[in-house]
């Protein structure tokens, strides 16, 4: 079954100011597939002020957007037994956001290939309130993610992680002994369709800094403390694989061979990447918060198999 979408006018009042248009989209027709509402973008469907908009224009105070008939399908049941398992996944909560130690595999948002996401299964649990991401992680990526409540805290902290007042650390387990000079990386990424990749030219690509630490060394692998100070499309991924130590389990920089391997011997499959640390200042706390998140058992076990 499917509802209609009818020809819509809205007015963009001062919560929606200087939104993309494309986000905007996104969460007005939710149920949409993402690469249908950039068609009706690139095809001048959707129009702003009745003119063509490219999807990344900012939305101003008293914009009208127009929005024709489409047909979009009802909203998708989550059962309890899901919401149920991921509020055990909350680390911190207030009354402005949320804080979950996200699992490995399941992607933070929706599209067209992806029924069941982060936050889809949140704003089920939280119907009243209107739940935005305020950053993302990868789908194999495991760990922190900030879920926002409210509008202003959203704004307030997409412009510190654009600032990077905001300090994440991952810990990774990458393939090799790491050397104890590699501490620093400093290049420029530009991001192709499903992948990144590493140029050394600023005119192509943007800025791109990480930071390595070597947290233990194992026979063959090393675990390492990596600190972004940049937040780039798989910078970490890109940044480890490109100086030779591909993170376990990434088969998009790494070796498929080198990973079906291991994962035959160990018997666990996943990317061995954790975002397990985030510091950021809370302006309606008037606090800065540090928050934890502490690896999964199955990162854990290998851990304890390399010892």
């Amino acid at each position: 079954m499917v509802n209609s979408f009818f020809l819509n006018f809205i007015k963009i009042d001062c919560n929606n100011v200087d939104q993309r248009i494309d986000n905007f989209l996104f969460k007005k027709i939710k149920n949409l597939p993402k690469n249908k509402i950039y068609s009706l973008l690139r095809k001048g469907n959707i129009r702003v002020n009745k003119k063509r908009i490219s999807y990344n224009y900012k939305l101003k105070i008293n914009d009208i957007i127009r929005i024709p008939l489409i047909n979009i399908k009802k909203n998708i049941y989550i059962d309890k037994y899901i919401t149920n398992k991921f509020k055990n996944y909350i680390i911190y909560e207030d009354k402005y956001m949320i804080a979950i130690n996200k699992p490995y595999g399941i992607s933070v948002h929706g599209g067209s290939k992806i029924n069941l996401n982060i936050i889809d299964i949140f704003r089920s649990i939280y119907i009243k309130n209107n739940l935005e991401l305020i950053h993302r992680i990868d789908k194999f990526t495991s760990g922190l993610l900030l879920i926002s409540k409210n509008i202003w805290l959203l704004r307030f902290l997409h412009k510190n992680f654009k600032l990077n007042k905001i300090k994440k650390k991952y810990i990774a387990l990458v393939y090799g002994i790491w050397p104890n000079y590699i501490k620093y990386i400093k290049n420029y990424i530009y991001k192709k369709r499903y992948f990144s990749c590493i140029s050394n030219n600023f005119n192509k690509g943007k800025l791109s800094k990480t930071l390595f630490y070597i947290k233990k060394y194992f026979k063959k692998y090393t675990l390492l403390d990596i600190i972004p100070s940049t937040g780039r499309n798989h910078q970490i991924r890109l940044h480890t694989s490109y100086l030779g130590y591909p993170i376990i389990g990434d088969n998009i920089y790494g070796n498929k061979k080198q990973n079906n391997n291991f994962f035959i011997k160990f018997n666990i499959k996943r990317l061995f990447l954790h975002s397990y640390s985030i510091y950021f200042f809370h302006p309606f706390l008037n606090k800065y918060i540090k928050l934890y998140a502490n690896l999964d058992k199955n990162f854990l076990s290998i851990i304890n198999k390399l010892i």
